[in-house]
């Protein structure tokens, strides 16, 4: 996963007003059009790449630091894209 994904996963981790945004919307167009507002560096590809492997537990306990700030997450996820396309976030408290 690139950096800069992993750099808007924390961001989000860290905002609950963040995460409730991204809770709000249903539609993986507008998921990368504000995470793209928030963090640049990737494209839309390698964004739902990312999501995809969030859901899929694909991620490497690296990926997981790195989300994380360093430190290892549970089995909290802090952003996903359902089959659907329903965005999910977990609060900051969560992990």
């Amino acid at each position: 996963m690139s950096e800069n994904i992993s750099l808007l996963f924390q961001k989000v981790q860290e905002d609950e007003a963040l995460a409730e945004k991204f809770k709000s919307i249903t539609n993986p167009d507008e998921a990368y059009a504000l995470a793209a507002s928030l963090q640049d560096g990737f494209t839309k590809e390698e964004f739902i790449s990312a999501m995809e492997q969030l859901n899929s537990g694909e991620l490497s306990d690296d990926d997981l630091a790195a989300m994380a700030g360093g430190s290892q997450l549970t089995d909290a996820t802090p952003i996903s894209i359902s089959a659907s396309g329903t965005v999910m976030v977990a609060s900051a408290g969560a992990v």
